[in-house]
């Protein structure tokens, strides 16, 4: 009796394993797509162009060595390469998007694109500081705008005589406290409170 009882347990055992795994196949993300932003209006609409991932074997090099003025994007078996200083940027295999600016040999790192458009650059670190990356942050008014170090002295320049140098002199008091992330909402406290104006 209890012998039967398991032989008819054990085809919905092995059918509940297979819905298990079918579910799990089917919740794995994609690759995320790679290419390049040939203009800032293309990165806004996010319009990427030679764009593909992973499974199509697109592969985007940027050619840093010497300070190299290219960047190669391998797209269906074929090289594409462009100057650094004629295209905005571009999104890596890890999904990451980059915009290239004047010297074009650093990468910045788009962090987030709200009121302003918050950047970071790594360096390599020292013995000073335990070889830990230093991370430096930058913002551009608009995805096309100069680039500056995030300071306040910078922000207070860039908005001066607009209701945002208002709100950044009343919330402000350090560089330290732009960096400062609001979990709640997913942003940088500094785009949270520019959004309200």
């Amino acid at each position: 009796m209890k012998s039967s009882k398991f032989l008819m347990i054990l085809p919905v055992l092995f059918l509940s394993n297979l819905f298990v795994q079918a579910t799990t196949l089917n919740t794995i993300a994609a690759d995320p797509e790679s290419g390049i932003y040939l203009t800032a209006a293309d990165y806004k609409n996010n319009q990427l162009h030679l764009a593909g991932d992973l499974s199509t074997n697109n592969k985007l090099r940027l050619n840093d060595f010497f300070g190299g003025k290219t960047l190669t994007v391998s797209h269906k078996g074929q090289n594409h390469e462009f100057s650094k200083d004629s295209i905005y940027g571009y999104r890596d295999k890890h999904g990451s998007d980059y915009r290239l600016y004047k010297s074009y040999s650093t990468p910045y790192k788009i962090l987030e694109n709200g009121k302003i458009v918050i950047y970071e650059i790594k360096q390599p670190g020292n013995k000073q500081n335990g070889f830990k990356p230093l991370v430096r942050y930058y913002f551009s008014d608009g995805a096309d705008g100069e680039v500056y170090l995030l300071s306040l002295d910078n922000l207070k320049k860039s908005f001066k005589d607009q209701p945002a140098f208002d709100i950044i002199d009343a919330n402000f008091q350090t560089d330290y406290d732009l960096t400062k992330y609001d979990n709640y909402h997913h942003m940088f406290r500094i785009n949270k409170l520019l959004a309200k104006i």
